[in-house]
């Protein structure tokens, strides 16, 4: 049975919420964007969960003020509780400018209690016995879409209305095993995190998968379609696949002289005027500079021994995981490890240069005597 839930949507009904949300001692939160359908992407939904059992459904287009849920969710006295809410912490900061003030990552619990499938169905199947129902055509939904049906507000409600069972079970256990200064700790990194704008259209274009692989001139062409593509998404308000998707671009780069019409992955907002300035940006990319891709300055500094020294950590790194039933990957960051394993003379603080820093104290607490065992076997 579907949880109750009220449609936000208007100054009034905003108003009739208010006293429920300054009373909240924590809150249970999703937000839901229409990344997939329009561009750029913006919030479109906010689910809200009350410790009472009601969920707020917050149309945020229809009021652009969040006042009392703003105030909510930026006080470090009431956690918001969320799952795997990573994105739900960058959405805030870029589009509302809120700093969350404190958060309970139901998925960060669930993995120091040795889960290892991380999704909110996943976890609430093995934690709680609790199906999430999430029908095929909702999960690409436009959440922008007014007025929206029923069942997907009613398929945005489910999001929230169990996080606050599923907290208090998994941060039960967490607090069983010891480990709740570990989840304090990476929940508070988690709140800090902010947004941060996407590299230009210059440098992003080499994240394509392919780019690597053409010649330098393709890789010009490549680079001008992808300038293009930034611009018709801006200008048509549709995500950048709609307009050229990746295979497309990189079909044109490789084969400039081909009629670009007959290119599958163009979308059909590129017809008439559209297909000209495609054309217009296909021969800019002929005409301008050769773009090389980077070359590694120096030797290669992972030598034989270097890699051995490495898959050695890795191995400290995987029997840590196994003794603490834990995925390897929360144990210690991969990065951290290639350092020591470029040098393991080093102390090994000095090595870690992540901002904030890739390790956490509470794993310098817990397994930096190990750590620094392992190095010595290796050095």
């Amino acid at each position: 049975m579907s949880a109750p839930f009220r449609l936000i949507d208007n100054e009034a009904a905003w108003d009739s919420v208010a006293d429920a949300l300054a009373a909240a001692t924590a809150l249970a939160f999703d937000l839901e964007a229409d990344g997939f359908h329009r561009y750029p992407e913006r919030t479109a939904l906010l689910q809200v969960g009350l410790p009472g059992g009601e969920i707020l459904i917050v149309d945020p287009l229809a009021i652009p003020d969040l006042g009392p849920l703003a105030t909510a969710m930026t006080d470090p006295a009431r956690p918001l509780i969320l799952h795997s809410g990573s994105y739900d912490v960058r959405a805030l900061d870029r589009d509302f400018g809120l700093r969350v003030g404190a958060l309970i990552d139901t998925a960060l619990a669930a993995q120091f209690c040795g889960e290892r499938r991380l999704g909110l169905g996943n976890v609430l199947r093995e934690r709680l016995d609790i199906d999430l129902p999430k029908p095929k055509r909702l999960q690409r939904f436009d959440w922008s879409r007014r007025p929206l049906p029923d069942d997907a507000l009613a398929y945005a409600a489910g999001d929230v209305e169990h996080l606050f069972a599923l907290a208090e079970d998994t941060v039960g256990e967490v607090e069983r095993l010891g480990r709740r200064a570990w989840l304090d700790e990476e929940c508070a990194r988690l709140a800090a995190v902010r947004w941060e704008a996407p590299p230009p259209p210059e440098e992003a274009f080499r994240r394509v998968k392919g780019a690597r692989d053409l010649d330098d001139a393709q890789r010009a062409v490549l680079r001008a379609l992808f300038a293009f593509r930034e611009v018709e998404a801006v200008r048509s308000g549709r995500p950048p696949h709609y307009v050229l998707s990746n295979a497309a671009m990189l079909a044109i780069a490789v084969d400039s002289a081909q009629d670009p019409s007959r290119v599958r992955g163009i979308g059909g907002m590129l017809r008439g005027d559209g297909m000209n300035r495609l054309r217009a940006a296909i021969r800019d990319g002929l005409a301008a500079a050769p773009e090389p891709w980077p070359r590694p300055r120096g030797r290669n500094p992972w030598t034989p021994e270097a890699r051995d020294r490495l898959q050695s950590l890795k191995a400290w790194r995987r029997g840590v995981a196994e003794g603490l039933d834990l995925d390897p990957g929360i144990v210690w960051p991969a990065a951290h490890l290639e350092r020591l394993a470029l040098e393991p003379s080093a102390e090994p603080r000095s090595l870690d240069e992540g901002s904030p820093p890739w390790i956490r104290e509470w794993q310098w607490n817990t397994l930096g005597e190990s750590l620094i065992e392992a190095v010595a076997r290796i050095s």
